[in-house]
């Protein structure tokens, strides 16, 4: 029979010897105060260090961080942390690691898809999961209450390449405006913002039309740091003639400069900033949407430029843009991997499977097939 000691309070109590210290058990309940017991007694058993029981969320996640982050990239260390910062420790921070229960996870996830933050919902799980896992390899819980949490699905924003039009555009701007050929570079050249910043004249092989791309940067309070490539490593992509001519010019401008990178900031010739790329892009697209505004007018001059029918793009969807072309081009998937820098194929796999669905025109491949068997049947 279990037994136990009743407070003034009114608060249940049961006192428990662990390898001869006394600990105290607390609740309201008679059947919470048995299960704490026979937890503590289990736990013990099985060689876990009850103090660990005062440890928080927040300070386990804390060593966890440390450990766990200390040789990741800048940009790793800077996600999770803001996960941990913005997400995890609000909410969750101050529970004790013992008193966590999957019910607390999941409010934490049904507020964040209120939010509108499907996609960092699922990333704030992913994270919680691989904290609690340690946390039982460490023998401080004895499990996981994140590992039955699902993510969410959800439909994510598909990344357009440009149109025909938005390319005659884009070349077009890019052959008089300051800042052109970098965006060209990212566009016809498939480059990561990352990798086209700390680009040098040495590594523009105009010989055997080729650019070497073996190092990037990543941003720390706006600086620019140099890493190594995402896939750590280094890539020849040829230069298409449509950039060659421009691209050339720019490298000789640059020697007769005594300049090595091939894009600097103005204002100190020093590499390229966070905010500076960031101002390069609107200053860009201002100049596409003024050229194009002026045509449109040409045609129809009742036409006006609004925020809905602006064109707009990333630097990424540059970079996209650029896998789609290999795709039309006939770029089988694995040079494809290679031109574009990524450590396995599932990406650019992914991106050649949806052009190929796009491409497909299944109703009339479906009814043709159909009609040939009908054919068939009444002959």
């Amino acid at each position: 029979m279990f037994t136990y000691t009743t407070r003034k309070d009114g608060r249940l109590m049961k006192k428990v010897t662990i390898n001869g210290k006394p600990k105290y058990l607390y609740s309201d309940n008679p059947k919470d105060l048995e299960k704490q017991y026979i937890e503590t007694k289990h736990m013990a058993y099985n060689g876990f260090n009850i103090d660990n029981d005062k440890i928080t969320l927040k300070q386990w996640s804390e060593k966890w961080y440390d450990v766990n982050m200390s040789q990741k990239e800048y940009n790793t260390r800077r996600n999770i942390r803001s996960l941990l910062d913005n997400h995890i420790y609000p909410e969750l921070g101050n529970i004790k690691l013992k008193n966590l229960k999957v019910i607390n996870i999941k409010e934490l996830q049904k507020n964040m898809i209120e939010q509108g933050l499907t996609s960092t919902c699922n990333r704030t799980i992913t994270t919680i999961k691989r904290i609690l896992n340690d946390a039982m390899e460490n023998d401080i819980i004895q499990k996981n209450v994140a590992f039955n949490v699902k993510s969410v699905k959800y439909t994510k924003i598909e990344k357009k390449p440009l149109t025909i039009y938005e390319d005659e555009l884009l070349l077009k701007v890019a052959s008089t405006h300051k800042y052109g050929l970098f965006f060209l570079i990212l566009r016809y050249c498939g480059l990561r913002t990352e990798e086209i910043i700390p680009l040098t004249t040495a590594d523009v092989d105009l010989k055997n039309k080729r650019i070497l791309v073996n190092k990037a940067t990543y941003f720390e309070k706006n600086s620019p740091n140099l890493k190594t490539t995402k896939n750590k490593k280094s890539r020849k992509v040829p230069i298409l003639d449509i950039i060659f001519t421009q691209l050339e010019d720019h490298v000789k401008l640059c020697k007769q400069r005594k300049q090595s990178l091939l894009f600097i900031k103005q204002s100190d010739n020093k590499m390229l900033t966070f905010s500076s790329v960031r101002w390069m892009l609107e200053s860009f697209l201002n100049a596409i949407n003024k050229q194009y505004e002026k045509e449109q007018k040409d045609k129809d001059d009742k036409f006006k430029l609004t925020n809905e029918n602006k064109i707009y793009f990333t630097n990424h969807e540059l970079r996209h843009s650029y896998c789609t072309m290999l795709y039309y081009a006939g770029i089988k998937i694995k040079k494809a991997q290679e031109l574009m820098g990524h450590s396995s194929a599932d990406m650019v796999y992914n991106v050649y499977t949806h052009l190929d669905e796009e491409r497909e025109n299944v109703d009339e491949t479906l009814n043709n097939y159909c009609n040939k068997v009908v054919k068939k049947v009444v002959n």
